[in-house]
């Protein structure tokens, strides 16, 4: 596999984990909201929003998981080292 292989696969699992972890459904402190109200609360455009929900490969940019992390009141170290054990866990799935 190459690298730009490999990126393009880190960059879609790194999508749907983000989509399932805060966009799948919109909450704000546990309440379901609209994509609107979360993308106004989060301060994530609804344009990204989208492209997260759609959860195709995407070079999400540092600004938007710094924007999420804060909104969703997480340290953004603590959301790598769980996005880790999500790629681990789909890996050992697929060895299975």
């Amino acid at each position: 596999m190459t690298i730009k292989d490999e990126l393009e696969l880190y960059q879609y699992n790194l999508v749907q984990f983000l989509k399932n972890k805060f966009l799948s459904p919109y909450k704000i402190d546990g309440i379901e909201v609209s994509r609107d109200k979360y993308a106004e609360e989060s301060d994530v455009s609804q344009g990204t929003i989208s492209r997260l929900r759609k959860g195709e490969g995407y070079d999400v940019p540092t600004s938007t998981i710094f924007k999420l992390c804060k909104f969703e009141n997480i340290k953004m170290v603590d959301l790598y080292i769980e996005f880790e054990t999500y790629l681990q866990e789909k890996e050992t799935k697929a060895e299975e």
